[in-house]
């Protein structure tokens, strides 16, 4: 059975370059794949930043300093995340864009939530900024936007 799995997946993986379609069709798998890429790497971020600030630290100023190692973890790793998840899943399918406006459409994305949720003072907004970092990633990178034929 594990012969077989593997055999699928090689064959899988050998045959990407035939998945080649057209950018609005895999519209909706990038955005998918921008949205769990933006969340994985988000909680990577904000784990990994916040131990790191608040390492030798003590008292408030280490709670200060994890917290702020959580948002900008966590900011920096929906940016990079989405922007990945995007171009890996228009890759699969033999999509090429725009990956600066990817980037930089990611980053809007993610800074529109921020100040959403600074706004409104509701830190509980900024767990939507995935999905939005990813939307506005799909649509960056879909700007011309070709299919590898």
């Amino acid at each position: 059975m594990r012969k077989i799995v593997v055999v699928m997946l090689f064959l899988a993986l050998c045959s990407t370059p035939m998945l080649a379609a057209r950018p609005e069709a895999v519209a909706a798998v990038e955005f998918l794949a921008g949205t769990v890429g933006g969340y994985a790497a988000g909680t990577l971020g904000a784990v990994t930043l916040s131990s790191a600030f608040a390492a030798g630290s003590t008292g408030w100023e280490s709670l200060a300093r994890a917290i702020l190692g959580a948002v900008v973890g966590f900011s920096a790793g929906t940016i990079v995340g989405s922007s990945l998840g995007v171009i890996g899943a228009a890759s699969l399918f033999g999509v090429e864009g725009n990956v600066g406006l990817c980037f930089l459409g990611a980053a809007s994305g993610t800074g529109m939530m921020l100040v959403i949720s600074l706004a409104f003072e509701s830190s509980d907004s900024i767990i939507l900024a995935p999905p939005v970092a990813a939307a506005c990633a799909v649509a960056g990178f879909t700007l011309g936007a070709s299919s590898q034929k």
